[in-house]
């Protein structure tokens, strides 16, 4: 009976909460400086914990409205604070509104609250770097035991109140690591925060490294987003211990594989077969300035060589008959 009461008290004031903060609500849509909504810090909850290998959270309609309920109380009442109307506790508030809570519930159950506070023109990432600030508030973003995440915005008076609510079902799949369930605290942001330098990418250099120049407010875990790297990675590439890193370091983010040029591929000529031409029907062609080729003797005929013959004993029976005259004169002339 006594839980029953409680929890309808926890009811009416959550009911409180939503009618007190509809003005809150009213400058937050419409003031044109605001930069930052609800669904802006759930998914910049989800890229941290994408950075550092986790699974991210499913976003919850009940624990967006609780989120936001809280946002709007600390809008009215101008404080930083896990409690809500009337002291009543985070555990409450989620059980009040129908969440299905897992864990002990006499010790609060699995869930977390991380509250902050900043000027007008917060951004998302400005909240995840001041809760990464310590173990608690690092707890609600990256634990392993939680599953879900509800997040809200309000601004009132030029300041901005953010609120994120993150939590275990009894449905979720898988078992808690350990019993273990921690709310964080509230971090007030600074009014003259300075900007956070955005973070432009490095191209590789010619051996493949890319390397980042840190500038202000920049950390590991926008660092390893914005390049789509793991957190340990870059820790083990620079030989870094935590997640300190300041304005000036010089990080080597990751190693590109440099292209490798393959060798020229030979060119295979296949066999070919030269078909011969036909020159049945070819055409002459007429050489201008072709060479003369002295054309072998003809071959005599056998009437042309017994003519010779015939030629050569007559010739000879001449000189044989002219020969004996001579002589026969000559020895008349002696004698006389």
């Amino acid at each position: 009976m006594l839980i029953r009461i409680k929890f309808l008290i926890a009811t009416l004031c959550v009911s409180f909460v939503s009618l007190s903060s509809t003005h809150a609500q009213a400058e937050s849509a419409h003031n044109p400086h605001y930069q930052i909504n609800a669904y802006d810090l759930a998914n910049a909850v989800n890229a941290l914990r994408v950075a550092y290998g986790l699974t991210p959270y499913s976003i919850n309609s009940i624990l967006m409205f609780t989120a936001q309920n809280q946002a709007d109380f600390m809008a009215v009442t101008g404080q930083v604070t896990h409690s809500g109307p009337g002291g009543i506790t985070l555990t409450q508030r989620l059980l009040a509104a129908g969440y299905p809570l897992a864990g002990d519930l006499s010790l609060g159950g699995f869930r977390a609250e991380n509250i902050m506070s900043g000027n007008e023109g917060v951004v998302a990432e400005s909240a995840i770097n001041g809760w990464m600030g310590d173990a608690p508030h690092q707890n609600t973003m990256l634990s392993p035991n939680l599953t879900e995440i509800g997040a809200g915005v309000a601004l009132a008076n030029g300041r901005a109140y953010l609120v994120i609510d993150a939590a275990r079902p009894i449905d979720a799949p898988n078992p808690p690591i350990d019993g273990t369930s921690v709310v964080g605290g509230g971090t007030i942001v600074p009014a003259g925060e300075a900007p956070i330098s955005p973070v432009i990418l490095s191209t590789p250099n010619a051996s493949g490294a890319v390397i980042h120049d840190v500038e202000y407010g920049q950390s590991l875990w926008r660092l390893a987003i914005a390049y789509g790297v793991k957190i340990d990675d870059i820790k083990r590439l620079n030989g870094l211990f935590d997640n300190s890193i300041y304005p000036g370091n010089k990080l080597l983010i990751k190693i590109e594989p440099t292209p490798t040029l393959a060798p020229p591929t030979a060119t295979v000529i296949p066999n070919t077969t030269i078909a011969p031409t036909d020159t049945t029907n070819a055409t002459p062609v007429l050489v201008a300035n072709a060479t003369a080729t002295l054309a072998a003797p003809l071959e005599q005929s056998s009437s042309d060589v017994m003519s010779w013959a015939i030629g050569i004993i007559a010739l000879a029976i001449f000189g044989a008959g002219a020969f004996a005259w001579w002589g026969t004169k000559s020895n008349a002339s002696k004698s006389g």
